[in-house]
């Protein structure tokens, strides 16, 4: 009995160990350094298109952190799909590729 206790109780620490872990590295991510800046002022929205609800309004020199980037609606007068996954004071929400200058090692999501 004393062994399955032993075992069942390495088993609960390492899963503790392993969710603390995962938490940290979100809000490591939610806290690090921006790494895009907005480039002329635009809107973000809830998913990679101009058709759905907008979430921020973003002035141009706006810092912010990008996560990574999506395919979505290439907006009139633009020959661009590409949307930033960003996140601001309002949560997470995407600015479309013409609006915002990235680091060029971000990720696709």
């Amino acid at each position: 009995m004393m062994k399955k206790t032993l075992v069942t109780g390495g088993i609960a620490a390492v899963l503790t160990l392993g969710a603390i872990a995962t938490a940290g590295s979100a809000i490591a991510a939610e806290s690090a350094a921006p790494n895009g800046v907005i480039t002329r002022a635009t809107t973000s929205y809830s998913s990679p298109s101009n058709q759905s609800a907008p979430v921020s309004s973003l002035a141009k020199d706006t810092p912010l952190q990008v996560m990574c980037f999506v395919e979505g609606q290439t907006p009139p007068g633009s020959n661009n799909f590409n949307w930033f996954r960003i996140n601001d004071a309002n949560g997470q929400s995407f600015v479309h590729r013409d609006a915002i200058t990235v680091a060029p090692d971000l990720r696709h999501c």
